[in-house]
């Protein structure tokens, strides 16, 4: 018997590739944090998993992430130095610092140590002037608008609550909008500090 065709089966083979398509691209958005993560030097984070950041003194700074979709570049992040993590265009980058003659309660000090460290990084990164803000847990810091020639975001500072070190971290992304900055604002407030007990 001879195929019969119609308007109706040649729209069907039309549509048929791009349905085929449509499901790989949906695939693969899935898959990717899973497939980050198997890249060499990515880890995947899972949500609201406590990472440890650094201590000195009686406490010590944890981060947690509150999105899936995080993924930790194991080869630029340094335990106890830096951290480096990306969800898509977005880059965080934390620093756990210690303050070499002022304490670290100084919050206007930091600041300016915090400028200075950027711009030794990049000579065009800047920090605004910057304006009181809080961790989930109520611990008081410093945020500013980020920026530099590549790109922009934010930036934080919060000190221990013994004054001992503190973990400064910007959010930023050279591909990054400002709604994929917004979209994962709260990382920033989601460090805390426990107290460490005694040995």
């Amino acid at each position: 018997m001879a195929r019969t065709t119609g308007p109706g089966t040649r729209a069907r083979d039309l549509w048929a590739p791009l349905i085929a398509a449509g499901a790989v691209v949906a695939l693969l958005l899935a898959a990717w944090p899973l497939i980050g993560a198997l890249l060499p030097g990515l880890q995947q984070v899972r949500a609201g998993e406590p990472i440890t950041v650094g201590g000195r003194g009686d406490y010590r700074a944890s981060l947690s992430l509150p999105q899936e979709g995080w993924l930790l570049d194991t080869d630029t992040s340094r335990a106890g130095r830096i951290y480096r993590f990306h969800r898509g265009p977005v880059e965080l980058t934390l620093l756990p610092v210690a303050p070499v003659s002022t304490p670290a309660s100084d919050l206007m000090a930091m600041w300016e140590g915090m400028r200075r460290i950027a711009r030794a990084g990049d000579h065009t990164a800047r920090l605004d002037d910057p304006e009181v803000i809080s961790t989930e847990e109520g611990v008081e810091g410093l945020s500013g608008n980020f920026h530099s020639r590549t790109e922009q975001g934010a930036a934080v500072v919060y000190p221990s609550p013994d004054g001992v070190f503190a973990v400064e971290m910007t959010l930023a992304g050279e591909h990054a909008t400002t709604a994929d900055l917004t979209a994962v604002a709260d990382v920033l407030q989601s460090v805390s500090f426990t107290r460490e007990e005694a040995r």
